[in-house]
Formats: structure tokens, sequence, C-alpha cells
């Protein structure tokens, strides 16, 4: 263990005898609770940029963060009124699509570096890419669900939200809202110099639920079709209660 810490060291010191800038990341929050009063959460991606001299080149640098959240199948539907009646009249299944996403940046992406190095490594909404069905409409149904997203504030693409302390200390702020769904997260921070990527950095994020919510969810998922039961069951009890305290007032 000792000789590949020696290595790595050795290694980083010598990138930076080439001139070579490297990212320096944290995060103030690595794990995330959600609790029955959970409204949201808020952490912060904090850096700087190792380099033999932080002032030289200061300009050319850019710095991308990104935040996704776990993968799943999601499902859009198209709505469409017969006879007189809003109905589901069409869906497409999605899978691999980002449950979370987020971005911020020093600069507009297309500033930053190239269309293709956006595209391949799924920096904006513009270039997130998951497997769907192969049909001529279906960039129709990718919009739907990215413009849903975004308005329920699980994707957001916040240009300039990197704030620059000087030429090598950087932060932005993520927030979290109240349905952000649980599971393991990754966040991810780039470094490009004239349109080229110079260094990268990669950490997990958990959001977890705690206390009562995490019983049922456990609940939820190891036995569906109880918990479902259960559910109906306890809508019954209360309309009952409720007929029941109503009725002895009259």
């Amino acid at each position: 263990m000792k000789r590949v810490l020696v290595f790595l060291a050795l290694l980083f010191t010598a990138s930076l005898a080439r001139g070579e800038d490297q990212l320096v990341v944290g995060l103030t929050e690595d794990v995330i609770h959600i609790t029955s009063s959970f409204t949201g959460a808020e952490f912060v991606v904090y850096g700087t940029i190792e380099a033999p001299d932080a002032f030289k080149g200061a300009s050319e640098r850019d710095i991308v963060i990104v935040v996704r959240g776990p993968n799943k199948i999601e499902k859009v539907r198209k709505r469409d009124r017969v006879a007189g009646i809003w109905v589901n009249a069409d869906e497409v299944v999605f899978v691999g699509v980002p449950s979370f996403y987020f971005v911020a940046s020093t600069a507009p992406l297309d500033r930053i570096t190239a269309p293709a190095v956006l595209k391949r490594k799924g920096i904006g909404l513009d270039n997130l890419t998951w497997d769907g069905p192969d049909r001529k409409d279906v960039g129709d149904f990718r919009k739907a669900m990215i413009r849903n997203r975004t308005a329920s504030h699980l994707y957001v693409e916040d240009i300039g939200a990197i704030e620059m302390n000087g030429p090598a200390l950087f932060q932005t702020r993520i927030r979290m809202p109240a349905n952000v769904p649980v599971g393991a997260y990754q966040v991810e921070a780039y470094l490009f110099r004239n349109g080229q990527e110079i260094s990268a950095y990669s950490a997990p994020l958990v959001i977890d639920k705690l206390g009562i919510e995490r019983t049922l969810y456990d609940f939820a998922h190891a036995y569906a079709p109880f918990y479902g039961i259960a559910a109906i069951l306890m809508g019954i009890l209360i309309g009952l209660s409720a007929s029941f305290i109503f009725r002895e007032r009259e």
C-alpha cells in the first residue's frame, strides 16, 4: 500500500513538473438523509486547481460540475382527446434515464469544448442519451421527459453558477428538491483548457431514507403486494372513521 501511495505522489509531482493542471475537489456532504421533515437539501462542491503557476493561463481554464442520479426505466405517455375525454393514447419506454441531473459551469458549454466532447461525456441536457425505441417521434417524447423533469427541479442546467475565487479556487451549490430519488449518485468535475480536457474528478454521493421512512421504503420494495393491500385497507379505515365522526356530529 505504501508503495502505491509513493507512486501516486511521484506521479502527481511529475505532472506538476510538466505543467499539467490538476483538480482537487471536495463535497460538504457525501451522505444526505431523507426524514419526515425533509424539504430538500443543499451541498457545496468546492476545490482548487493545482498548478505550478495558478495565474498562468487562468483565463483559458473552464470548469464543469455534473451530478447524476441513479439510472431508471421511465415511461413517457402522450395524451390525446378522444370523444371529449383526455386519455393516454401512446407511450414510450426509456432505459438508463438519470433520475436526477445537475450541471454547472463557468461559461456556456458550447464555449468550453466541442459538441462531440459534450455528447460523449453526457454534459448538458441536450447531450443526455439513453436507450429507447426506434421510431420517428422518439425525440418528442425525449423532450417532453426533460421538460417535465426540469419543471420538477430534477433536471437543472445552471450555466455560470461556478464561482471562481481567484485564479484557482472554485465552488458551486447544488440544490436537491424534496422529491429527489434515493440511491447512489455520482459527482463529476472536469477541467478544460482551450477546449481540451486536462483533468477530471469523480466522487460518490448517497441519498438515503432514515427512520420510519427507511422502514416503510424497505417494506414497500420487499413486500410490494402486502404494502399495496395495507395501503388500501388504511384508506378504507380512514374513510370509515371520517364517516363515523361526521355522522356522530349530525
